[in-house]
Parts: C-alpha cells; structure tokens; sequence
C-alpha cells in the first residue's frame, strides 16, 4: 500500500470520528469537547496532506506581491501550476478514477460569496472578490483542489464582459477577483469547466491510452498496373511505444527523419508488395480510440462545462460624482513600447467587452485605419494549424491580400497559402505545422504537413521584416503532453537563432484560447490542456521572454464563451488587432 493508500485511509478514519463525535454532540451537547476534538483533527488531517504533499496550501513569503491586486489570494510565479488554474499530471494521478459521480463538485450546491463588500457597491477600478466554496451532490465540502472553473463579470445589456483572475487554494474553495471596469451592474458567473476527477480523468487517458483520436497513414504501392494495386491502413502515432502496447506488435516504420525531425511513426504495412517509403495519405477521424475510463468518468466528459446556478450581481459607480465616464480609463502607451516579458508574468485581463467591442487593458490597440504604415515592405508568416489559417482568411478580406498561390479546393485547405498586396509591398502567408496534425477524415497527400516550424523559420531570409507568428494548440490536445514539449523545445532553438540573426522581425507565440467543445467531443480536444501549455510555452521560452511577444487568447474567448474550438469572426478580428498591437511601432 503506497503513501497516498494510507492518507487516504487515515482520512477516511478521521471523518469517522468527525461524524462519531458531531453525534455525541447532538445527543449530549458537549460541545466544548467537540471544538478541542475537531481541532485536533483538522490539525492531524492538515499534516497528513503535507506528507503526502497534496493540495495544502503552501505560504511563501516571498512571493506575498499580488500579481493582480492587494486582496487577490495572487499567485505571481508562473511557474506555480496555480498561476495557471491547473495541476499537474503527479498531482491528479495520485487519485483514484471516479465511482461516484456524485462526490464530484456540484454546480447546483457549490456557494459563491463576496469576500469584502456587504453592500455589493464597488467604484470603477476596484477588484470585486468572491470567494467560491465547492460542495458535491450530496452536500458536502470538497476539501481537496483541482477542480478547474472559470468565472466573469458580465452585464448583458451594455455587452459588457471581463474575465475573472481564478485562484485554487487546494482546499475546496476557490477565489475569484473581478475588475469593475464600467458603471452600472455587474454580475459574477461561474463555470465548472472540469472537476478534479474530470482532469485526473483526462491525464489518464494520455498516460494510458496515449491518444485520444486516430491518425491513419494509407501506404500505396509505386508500381501499378491496371489489374493490380496494393494499398494498405495502419494507425500512426508520434509515441513509438504506442505500437507495442496498443497494436501488440513492434513493427513500425520510423518517419521522424522526413517529419523534419519531430517523432513520428506508422505502423508496418504487411502486405509483402508495401514498403516504409510507400507512405503516400494520411487523415484523422473515425474510428476513435477506445478511452481507459470509468462509467463515472464517462458521464462528468459528456456532460462538458456547466455554469454554477448561483450568480451575484454588484454595483459600480464612479468614485467621484462629476466624473461622467462610463468605462475605466484607457491606457495610453503603444503596444510596441509595452513590457513584453510582463505579456508573460500577468494575471491580469488584457482587455474587455463593452458595447460589444473588445478594449485593451495593458496597452493602445490597433488602429485600421492605420493598417497601411504598420505592413508596408513587411512579410507575415502564419505557422500553425486551423486557427492561423483562418487568421489568413481575415487578412485576405481586411487588408486587400490578394492570393497568389492555388486556389483552395476545400474548406480544409492544408497546403502553403500566400497572398500580396502590391500596393503597399505586403505579403502574408499560411503554412501548417509537421505531424501530428489533424488532416480531418479525408485522406490527404502527406507531403503538405511534414515541414516543422522550426525548419520553416530556419528558411526565412534575414534581411525581411518579418512578423512571425507561432501556433501549436489542438492537433497536441489527442497526445500526451510531452508531444507538445518536444514541438516547442524544436521551436525555441530556432526562434532563438533567428532573433539573433534578424533585427528586424518580431516574433510572436499566439498561445491557446478557451472554447466549450468540439465537433469530436470536447473531452477528445479537451481545452484544459490550453492551460497545460501555457505553463509550457513559459517555461520552454525562458530567456527570450523580453523578446518574444506572448499574444494572450483566452481572456476574449472566457469572455465570450466562445462554445466551438474555431472562433467566431469578431474573436479572431480580435486577435488579429491583438497581434498588429504589438507588431506596429507608431
């Protein structure tokens, strides 16, 4: 029996006697015996966490600066797993798959209370703190973290709408801290987007299952003739084990030379006539793998993201009577002139909806109008998957980008696209990323998604000024997180070498956005793992952070709710401002 077995069990003990006691007291009313008693067990089961070092609350004094504010329960070091409203893989393995569902946390019994107004009145630019206590089905309180949930403050008349900064203090409760950012009402909602066993859940299934969704890789012979046609199927995967365990054999043929160096593999045709170098298509889709879960597991993945029923409304008012503003002030330094390394160290919200438009906190925005100065004599490269490649769909109809390669022939469009505005010297393009990538369920000739990132920003000439944008996101949400790792770690060293040799280019990481599902499922592409990585992107680019632009995506996408993995048109225009932002230096 392991360490974890034996907290769990003395846990258990404890709240026997809890309970033993409690009825003691309704019996007898000793209820000073009570109090001593339970404060011992508070006390024992407060030290049985820390030997298992799980989920206590750990005070470090010298991180007691707020990185969002004085009242904040803040956490301002990025390498804390809080900082980004996660924990890691150790951490939620160490429990148990779910049985049952309900001791997970409820969104019908979990509490939210403001922490530091009795009379809900806030002035505008104060922080609005809540403190949110998790209870499960049966009315219990959680006691233990993990439980990941997101929270706003909206009002729905003005369109107005900001993300809450979220703190998991591993003790059941959890602390929200909403800025009042305009006059009139404000409502605080909360979404239980995963509970704890969800997440443990869904790190077991890439531990054990290693893959959430298919790639299937079609081998085709090279001599043909008109009654003969050799063709096979096999599954492929960027994790070389997965052959031994999951297909029982250990034939495979390594591609990871042609993938630009990133792992990759298929499984051995074998058929006699079927070679390795006969890999020609490639999809994804159907049949999906069977997932390692419980029936408990099953239902809280299918039952997705659920709002808490409880909200609270607040008051904003103006501090001073004469003031007749009805949004906080707008900041007034050019993005370009920012603090870039705080792009990577803040909590904060980057901005906010008002009136249904999107306001920048940190920085002055893009201006449209302006569009001409900022990508005159420049080269945009787009590097990624989907998301990027409908961020050049927006550039191709905003700023007059006429195509200048093939016309696409499907909506899933996966080979090199550019585009040229000859009026103003401008070029911009969209070019995917190296296996693993999710082609979609109709084959497709391989040699279009076997270029990296890194090979591609290997080749750009050192004299352009080059925009170089920077996505890796869904097509790692099916594998373990390690996969992502090793694409960004390749990433790095040639985003490294080229700011070194190119003075004239900015780089920029376009991190994970949030959204509700997919059309896969969202437990398949599950957005938890945006998180996951965004720990990842800081801790692969430290040393570049004062270099390397980190374009924030979650704060709109949490703000809007954004319910599909590809973002509604004004998100992605959103973005893109986001991203001129910081490109344009004027």
């Amino acid at each position: 029996m392991n360490r974890n077995d034996n907290n769990m069990q003395n846990d258990f003990s404890i709240e026997n006697v809890r309970r033993g006691v409690l009825l003691v007291m309704c019996k007898i009313g000793l209820v000073a015996l009570v109090v001593v008693f339970l404060s011992f067990a508070l006390n024992v089961t407060s030290r049985l966490n820390l030997s298992g070092q799980l989920f206590s609350i750990q005070v470090n004094t010298s991180q007691s600066k707020k990185s969002y504010g004085s009242k904040a329960n803040g956490i301002s070091n990025p390498h804390d797993p809080r900082f980004y409203n996660i924990i890691l893989e150790e951490e939620a393995l160490k429990f148990k798959p779910c049985q049952d569902i309900n001791k997970t946390a409820s969104v019908r019994h979990s509490k939210i209370k403001l922490s530091d107004r009795v009379n809900r009145t806030y002035n505008i630019g104060e922080e609005v703190v809540a403190l949110v206590k998790l209870y499960d089905c049966y009315g219990n309180r959680k006691r233990t973290g993990g439980d990941h949930i997101r929270a706003t403050l909206e009002n729905k008349q003005l369109k107005a709408s900001v993300p809450c900064v979220v703190t998991d203090n591993r003790n059941g409760t959890q602390t929200l801290v909403c800025e009042a950012l305009w006059i009139g009402t404000a409502t605080i909602n909360v979404l239980l987007a995963y509970t704890r066993e969800t997440v443990t859940s869904l790190y077991r299934i890439r531990t054990q299952g290693l893959a959430t969704r298919h790639i299937f890789g079609m081998f085709k012979s090279r001599t043909y003739s008109k009654d003969i046609n050799y063709s096979e199927v096999t599954t492929c995967h960027p994790n070389h084990t997965y052959f031994l365990y999951h297909e029982n054999n250990t034939a495979f043929c390594n591609f990871t030379y042609i993938n630009s160096g990133l792992p990759f593999y298929c499984g051995k045709p074998k058929d006699e006539h079927l070679l390795c170098h006969d890999w020609e298509l490639v999809r994804t889709g159907d049949p999906f793998p069977e997932l390692p879960i419980t029936e408990c597991e099953d239902i809280l993945l299918k039952s997705g993201q659920r709002a808490f029923e409880q909200t609270l409304t607040v008051n904003i008012r103006n501090r001073n009577e004469d003031d007749r503003s009805s949004i906080k002030d707008e900041p007034s330094i050019p993005c370009s002139k920012y603090n870039r390394s705080l792009l990577w160290r803040s909590r904060e919200t980057t901005g906010f909806f008002y009136n249904g438009e999107w306001k920048f906190r940190n920085c002055v925005g893009f201006k449209v109008s302006r569009y001409k100065k900022c990508l005159a004599h420049r080269r945009l490269y787009l590097f990624g998957d989907s998301t990027n490649r409908a961020w050049y769909s927006a550039f191709l109809q905003r700023f007059k980008c006429e195509p200048i390669t093939e016309k696409w022939g499907v909506e899933r469009w996966h080979k090199d696209s550019e585009c040229y505005n000859k009026q103003i010297d401008f070029k911009a393009g969209w070019y995917p990323h190296a296996q693993p990538f999710n082609i979609g369920e109709a084959w497709d000739d391989v040699k279009y998604t076997i270029t990296s990132i890194s090979r591609r920003i290997d080749n750009i000439p050192r004299n352009e000024r080059a925009i170089v944008v920077i996505h890796v996101f869904l097509h790692m949400a099916p594998y373990h997180h390690n996969v992502f790792t090793q694409k960004i770690e390749n990433i790095r060293k040639s985003v490294e070498t080229f700011l070194e040799n190119n003075k004239h280019s900015v780089v920029m990481i376009k991190a994970p956005h949030t959204y509700v599902g997919t059309p896969a499922g969202g437990f398949r592409l599950s957005d938890y793992y945006g998180f996951v990585y965004s720990k990842i992107l800081y801790e692969v680019f430290e040393g570049l952070h004062d270099k390397v632009v980190l374009l924030n995506n979650k704060d709109s996408t949490i703000a809007q709710h954004v319910e599909w993995n590809h973002p509604p048109g004004n998100i992605i225009n959103i973005m893109i401002d986001q991203m001129l932002s910081y490109a344009c230096d004027y």
